[in-house]
């Protein structure tokens, strides 16, 4: 391993994490502050997803393009850590909600980028994944703990200055790695004739499926878990501890990666995760007492963190080199984006109507669901290149 070009890395996660652990619980209060209504964040935050949805997968595969493979990282870093910049400026709401838009867009198409760069540098022994990731994961769980503690001293409006500092630095990181230029031979051109074969392909679509299911099937968790154990009387201390639970347990299997990818594969990984998903949901579902509560948060190692090594680890093994940016940005955009969004809003409104545990059931029924379309993946995909 190369100490620098791991770090390096881990501190471009850290980077991008810290953003995010200000993001995810306090930026819709900023956005309020500026005078931003609640329909307009809505917008705000739909407005990104629709482009992530529209522009990620052509932006990445203009990156599988660049002699420089780090080319597209870096152009992504720069527009991240502009729109957070842009947030500190003094002008409208338009502006506002353009700004924010970026810094939500770049994120979300720089996570396949950055996923892609480190896991190529691993298997070239520069960099350990899995570590690097769980620094990541390590700087969001600490931010939205000391996050919340300064935001709480200073003022809300000190989140889009923490935000722009935090992105800065992710850009500044991403600017001091080297190129890596593209090896030139046969094979190595890409052209929209591989993008076709590769998404056109049942495997590479099922194996799409079924992690998009067991992302997707935390919406209810991300989105409405405060609102469910606060309705049960667990304090805001209890609900963070509780989500710092599941963030430590999926760093410990971050850790084990590339023990876990060697012993179980992709496919079995992907299957924990959806097996994962049908009992931990249907487990809150029945609301649990607090102490087993907290032993089945712990599961967020399989649900997350499983399903994403394994998902990692198979566009890894089956897409060609040429065409990872691309099936990488497809899965998180098209495949998790999508079906996260999509079971946000079904969630939301059996939330509403039914209760919190009809929602999670139907998450459970997804994880359920996941897990047919993994034995199906295991059965048809025996661990070669879809296209050649």
């Amino acid at each position: 391993m190369h100490p620098r070009t791991h770090f390096s890395y881990a501190a471009f996660y850290s980077s991008k994490f810290i953003l995010l652990g200000i993001q995810l619980p306090f930026f819709s209060g900023w956005l309020a502050l500026k005078g931003v209504s609640a329909s307009e964040i809505g917008l705000i935050t739909g407005g990104a997803l629709v482009m992530r949805l529209l522009l990620g997968p052509f932006v990445a595969y203009w990156a599988d393009q660049q002699d420089d493979m780090l080319r597209g990282l870096k152009f992504l870093a720069f527009v991240f850590a502009a729109s957070a910049l842009a947030l500190n400026l003094p002008v409208n709401n338009l502006a506002i909600a353009a700004a924010s838009i970026g810094v939500m867009w770049s994120f979300g198409v720089l996570v396949p980028l950055v996923d892609t760069a480190v896991l190529r540098a691993d298997r070239a022994g520069l960099a350990n994944f899995g570590q690097a990731r769980a620094i990541g994961s390590f700087a969001f769980l600490a931010t939205t703990i000391l996050g919340g503690e300064a935001l709480t001293r200073l003022g809300l409006n000190a989140a889009a200055p923490i935000m722009a500092a935090a992105a800065c630095a992710a850009f500044a990181v991403g600017l001091s790695l080297p190129s890596e230029r593209r090896q030139s031979g046969p094979g190595s051109a890409l052209n929209w004739r591989d993008v076709r074969a590769l998404f056109s392909s049942k495997v590479f679509l099922l194996a799409l499926a079924a992690a998009a299911l067991v992302q997707g099937a935390h919406a209810v968790y991300y989105a409405f878990s405060i609102l469910h154990w606060s309705s049960i009387g667990y304090s805001p201390r209890i609900v963070g501890m509780l989500w710092a639970t599941g963030v430590i347990a999926e760093i410990l299997l971050l850790t084990r990666m590339r023990a876990a990818a060697r012993l179980l594969g992709p496919a079995k990984l992907i299957a924990l995760g959806a097996g994962g998903a049908a009992l931990r949901w249907s487990l809150i579902a029945l609301e649990p007492p607090l102490p087993l509560l907290f032993l089945i948060q712990t599961m967020h190692a399989l649900t997350f963190a499983a399903t994403y090594i394994g998902t990692i680890e198979f566009i890894a093994r089956a897409a060609p080199a040429r065409l990872i940016n691309t099936a990488m940005t497809l899965n998180s955009t098209a495949g998790v984006g999508a079906v996260t969004g999509l079971a946000t809003i079904a969630g939301g409104y059996v939330f509403q109507s039914a209760g919190a545990g009809a929602a999670y059931f139907l998450m459970a029924g997804m994880g359920a669901i996941a897990f047919v379309l993994t034995l199906l993946l295991s059965r048809m995909w025996k661990g070669g290149r879809l296209v050649e």
